[in-house]
This record gives structure tokens, sequence and C-alpha cells, in this order.
């Protein structure tokens, strides 16, 4: 497994972006006499784009949950980035961090890196605040991505404060978002969707899964009981996301890689 830690300049931040790329590659289980161990991938990697909450940075997902060792299992890049509590919108200030998920960190991650350009290839997830901007991109272009994860996500981010009352950039209101696409007939991603019973977000969670199957949308529900607002959850539904996501990559059907 490769571990980068990247900065680079944005145009669409007007400044400098912390990102950390985590990619598939050899391990120590490779070094057998019967194996030939090589660092040219044999395709370009399925990609998953993983957004941090609130409080949170691009080093998080590494730090508080096994995401590095489930990538490498299953064959598959992930990239975190640090947004701050900006929610994934653009902002007044020039932060535009929407456009940045939605279109310049592809493309930087395309153009550096062995990653797949393939929408079938290509999913977004997050927790809490990212669950959030996961939705929020998920339902604003839902052709970009073939498949969206939110984990405890906030869905009632509309008004102009948080719970901190800190005041918050224009939002997307994801009910107005999700009747849009419908409305426009759009083929919406697959979509995870999972929330701690014990979660102070549980009760918003389930109005808007109620909502997803009112209208018909078919999605992945994990309803947990026992867990709060907490890594240990994440990092439990982390890998249940990663097993659940539909693949069709060149990796997709190989055995799990040991570490």
């Amino acid at each position: 497994m490769a571990q980068l830690m990247c900065n680079f300049v944005s145009y669409s931040l007007r400044g400098g972006v912390d990102i950390a790329i985590t990619l598939p590659t050899i391990s120590s289980c490779d070094f057998g006499p019967d194996k030939k161990p090589c660092h040219t991938p044999q395709a370009p990697y399925p990609v998953l784009y993983l957004l941090h909450g609130y409080g949170n940075d691009y080093k998080c997902w590494h730090r508080y949950t096994s995401m590095e060792r489930y990538a490498e299992e299953r064959r598959i890049a992930v990239v975190t980035c640090s947004v701050g509590n900006k929610c994934y919108m653009n902002n007044a200030f020039g932060e535009n961090y929407y456009d940045f998920i939605a279109q310049e960190l592809p493309e930087f991650i395309c153009g550096n890196f062995p990653v797949s350009r393939r929408v079938e290839d290509t999913y977004i997830a997050g927790l809490s605040m990212g669950g959030y901007g996961a939705l929020a991109h998920g339902l604003g272009r839902p052709a970009a991505w073939c498949a969206v994860g939110a984990f405890s996500p906030g869905t009632d981010l509309g008004a102009r404060k948080d719970n901190m009352g800190h005041e918050l950039p224009p939002m997307m209101d994801l009910y107005a978002e999700l009747e849009n696409r419908l409305a426009e007939g759009a083929a919406l991603p697959e979509l995870f969707l999972c929330c701690g019973q014990e979660d102070f977000l549980y009760e918003s969670v389930v109005r808007f899964r109620n909502t997803l199957l009112k209208k018909g949308v078919k999605h992945r529900w994990d309803d947990v009981p026992g867990f709060e607002h907490e890594w240990k959850f994440w990092d439990i539904e982390l890998e249940q996301f990663l097993d659940w996501l539909p693949r069709t990559d060149a990796y997709a059907n190989l055995p799990r890689h040991k570490l």
C-alpha cells in the first residue's frame, strides 16, 4: 500500500490544499518464492473520494479507522482532503469547495495517478458533515458517481448557522435536490445510508430515509443499535460500504489482497 500526502495549489480554493491518496500496491505477503512483485498496476484503480466531518481534516479517516487496510485488501484507491468546516459548499470568500470536489480534485487525481476516469469506478462517501457533502454531490451531479455513501449524515443543514452558532455557506437542500432529480427522470447513483440509533442525528437521518422509501428510491439502510456519533461505528460501516460497492473494474472479482 502506498500512502501519499500531498499539497497543491487549487484554482477552486485560490490557495493550497492538503490531500492524501491511498494506492494499492505490493505488501510483504507478495515476497514469496513463487511470486513476482510489480509496481505497475494491471489497470487503473477504482477510486473513492472520502469526505471528513465537522472539526476533522484529511487525516482523520486514516487515524481513526482501518481505511488503509480495507482499501488495500479490496484494491481500491481512496482520496481524502481538507475543507475545514465549509460543508463542501462554495462560499463568498472564493473558496469553492463544491467545485473543488466536483471537478478539480478528480482532475488532479486522474491526471497524476493510476486512477480510473470511468464513472462506473468512481464513488463518494463521508461521515456527518461529509455525509451531507456526499449526498449533496450525489444528488446534485448524479451522473458523476456510481455510488454514494452517507454515514450519520447531516441531512437538514439548510439553517444559516450550525449547532455551534457558526455561519454556514449557502447550503443545498437535499430534499429539494432529490425532488428535482426525480422530476427530471435522472438516474441516481446507488445509495448507502447508515446511522447509529443513539446518534443525535438519528431522527433526521430516519426522516430522510423515509423520504427515500416514499419516493421509491433504491438504497441500502443500516440502522444499528448501540452506537452514537462515533468512529467505532463509522469504521464498521466503512468496511460494509466497501464490500457493498457495485464494482465492474479489473480488480472486482480478484481474491482479497492479503496483508
